[in-house]
C-alpha cells in the first residue's frame, strides 16, 4: 500500500498518530485546540521550525494536515522528554550550623520633610 500524496505539493503525506483523519486538513483553531495555545501563540508556533507546511487553500486562508501537525507534536513530546531536567529529591536548605546573616552598619534618621530653600 502506497502512502498518501499531498496534493498541493505532491509529497508523501505521513501516517495519523493521534486518532485524527490523516487527509484531513485542520485549522489554526484545530492547532489552538491541541497544543492549548492562543492565537498568537499558535501562529508563532506554525512559523517554527519543522513546523508543517501550510496548505494554501484561498489567498488569506491556509491549513496544515492533521497527520504532520500530529507528528510535529509527537516529536516535540519526545525531545521534551529526552532533555527534561532530573528534578532533585528535595530542596537544597541552608546548613543549620552557619549562623544566620545580621545586617551591619550605621541606621540613619529618616527624613521628615525638604527643607525650603
Amino acid at each position: 500500500m502506497s502512502t498518501p500524496q499531498d496534493p498541493a505539493t505532491g509529497k508523501p503525506r505521513a501516517a495519523h498518530s493521534q486518532g485524527l483523519a490523516s487527509d484531513s486538513l485542520i485549522s489554526i483553531a484545530d492547532i489552538r485546540r491541541i497544543f492549548g495555545l492562543g492565537r498568537t501563540a499558535a501562529y508563532e508556533l506554525t512559523h517554527r521550525p519543522g513546523f508543517p507546511d501550510p496548505v494554501p487553500v484561498s489567498p488569506r486562508c491556509y491549513r496544515w494536515w492533521a497527520s504532520e501537525v500530529d507528528e510535529f507534536a509527537a516529536s516535540l513530546r519526545r525531545d521534551r522528554a529526552e532533555h527534561a531536567p532530573r528534578r532533585a529529591a528535595k530542596p537544597r536548605l541552608p546548613d543549620p550550623a552557619t549562623p544566620p546573616r545580621r545586617i551591619s552598619g550605621t541606621v540613619r534618621a529618616a527624613r521628615t520633610s525638604r527643607e525650603a530653600s
